[in-house]
């Protein structure tokens, strides 16, 4: 029963160090100083905050929001599939490329 306990606890460290591994990994200088995802993230939950803001005051059409916020979606999704490509972080060119998509959105929610 003892060499039972010692095992179940090497196991619980071995998996603790399996899982806490990839989150230290995954910081580098330029991720510390800026986060592109977050803020990618945060831009486009403001987009959308605005689409709703817009559609409510009637300044677009329902079906213009819609295809709007599938823009947004679009945006989500791309700079998810490069993060992965890129171990968890996006690199400038991508963040930049991201938000230029973004403010493409916004010009248009403008209008």
């Amino acid at each position: 029963m003892h060499t039972l306990l010692r095992s179940s606890m090497f196991a619980l460290a071995a998996a603790s160090a399996l899982l806490t591994a990839p989150l230290a990994m995954a910081e580098t200088p330029w991720q510390a100083a800026h986060p592109a995802r977050a803020q990618v993230l945060e831009r486009a939950a403001q987009l959308d905050r605005r689409i709703a803001h817009a559609r409510w005051m009637g300044a677009i059409s329902p079906w213009r929001a819609a295809a709007l916020q599938r823009q947004v979606a679009q945006v989500r999704w791309r700079q998810d599939l490069m993060a992965r490509r890129q171990g968890g972080d996006l690199v400038r060119g991508q963040w930049w490329a991201l938000n230029r998509q973004e403010d493409a959105i916004s010009r248009e929610i403008a209008q």
